[in-house]
């Protein structure tokens, strides 16, 4: 290989460690910007919905009904917490607030998805159909926004690979759920977008809508605080004044949430305390034992005297599934820190502090489909796609692909 194509290739591969290319490559047209992102996400949603469609009809949903509005063949796209969603949408947030910590209510979900959804009710559209709608076309928006990140950071080259690893990536089955995780994708990659082109405002309104889709949101206002206090010839006046426009919507928007918990329902408080329903403690010192204790029990579980039954096990396969991904995420992030190669990146930042914030709770559930939103973690992925034989590429889609479809069959009997 000669001195110069290797040159190419190393550019296509290397990482700006200080966020904003100091020269971005010239403006993608229209076309170009969406063209690879639009096609992953269609071949990508294809794979999801036909197979839980196939899942549904083959294996049934065993699952909660979820919404009347839910379509039969398409239940555990709309069941699960949706019906949660579904419910503070119609009936808003719950006002018995006495036994929260035991009872399972919908005080534990946070307004911004409730809100699209009434949108969608008020308009008298069927309200499944809606939300499916608003979620799938959020992932693709997500897609055109990772895709336009990685062009500015790495060239076109390393843009479209990463649209496909993103859109082939297993966690992207739950893009396609009625849930928050798609939209708050989309949002933080906005956000980032946003930030990189110095829209610091817009970045901080993108901001503020993740972190009302759900708690770990805010996060994204450190992701765009991270970018403003990296900038280069600017003062630090003008740094901490455009962390501030990117950053303070989302902490306002939030705080104004909980004020609002605070006069309609009598504590501030009652996101956090509903959460205890599902066992799951406040956020502390747990993260550093979070994987040993899910490792205990996920190992502990099959060889107890008695071999659990359908419920139990269902839930058990998706101990398993997240314990195994948690372990993966945490090598990711180490392999991003590297790729990065310097303390100072506020996109390895971001991923570290997305991928730790659910084990404050001590536990590793549902964290296959909180990583979605550490969307930097695919980088290091769509390099090493790219080096060596010319078969790793298609061998590391056939594997996301198999995986995609176990765990949108999964869905039908274990909550993602």
């Amino acid at each position: 290989m000669s001195s110069a194509v290797r040159d190419r290739a190393a550019a296509d591969t290397a990482v700006d460690p200080q966020g904003p290319a100091s020269t971005a490559p010239a403006a993608a047209t229209w076309r170009e910007a969406l063209r690879i992102p639009v096609l992953a996400w269609a071949v990508s949603r294809i794979i999801v919905v036909g197979t839980v469609l196939i899942g549904t009809a083959w294996l049934g949903h065993h699952g909660p009904a979820g919404d009347p509005s839910v379509y039969h063949a398409l239940l555990p796209l709309g069941s699960w917490d949706a019906g949660w969603y579904f419910d503070i949408a119609r009936h808003g947030y719950a006002h018995d607030t006495g036994a929260i910590t035991t009872i399972q209510t919908n005080l534990a979900f946070f307004p911004m998805l409730p809100l699209i959804l009434r949108v969608g009710l008020a308009l008298g559209v069927n309200g499944f159909a809606w939300g499916f709608a608003v979620t799938n076309l959020a992932f693709m928006g997500a897609l055109v926004a990772v895709h336009a990140i990685t062009r500015v950071r790495f060239g076109q080259a390393m843009a479209d690979r990463t649209a496909w690893c993103l859109a082939l990536a297993p966690p992207a089955v739950y893009a396609s759920m009625v849930y928050t995780d798609g939209i708050t994708l989309a949002l933080a990659a906005a956000a980032g977008y946003a930030a990189l082109r110095q829209r610091w405002l817009l970045a901080g309104l993108a901001g503020a809508g993740a972190a009302l889709m759900r708690p770990p949101g805010l996060i994204v206002a450190l992701l765009v605080a991270l970018i403003a206090v990296m900038e280069v010839d600017v003062t630090w006046r003008d740094r901490l004044r455009h962390a501030a426009l990117g950053a303070v919507p989302g902490v306002l928007a939030v705080a104004t949430f909980f004020a609002w918990m605070q006069a309609a329902r009598g504590s501030w408080r009652l996101p956090m305390v509903a959460e205890r329903a599902w066992r799951r403690p406040p956020l502390n010192v747990h993260i550093f034992s979070a994987i040993w204790s899910s490792s205990y029990d996920i190992v502990a579980r099959p060889i107890q005297r008695r071999w659990p039954d359908f419920l139990h096990w269902t839930t058990w396969s998706a101990d398993a599934r997240d314990l195994i991904f948690a372990i993966l995420l945490l090598a990711l992030v180490a392999w991003l820190w590297r790729s990065e190669g310097t303390w100072r990146s506020p996109w390895a930042a971001y991923a570290t502090v997305a991928v730790l914030f659910p084990f404050g709770g001590g536990g590793v559930g549902s964290m296959t489909r909180y990583s979605l939103i550490a969307f930097p973690l695919i980088w290091p992925v769509a390099a090493w796609a790219a080096r060596g034989s010319r078969a790793r590429g298609p061998a590391l889609a056939a594997v996301a692909v198999v995986v995609m479809i176990a765990l949108s069959l999964q869905l039908q009997y274990a909550a993602p």
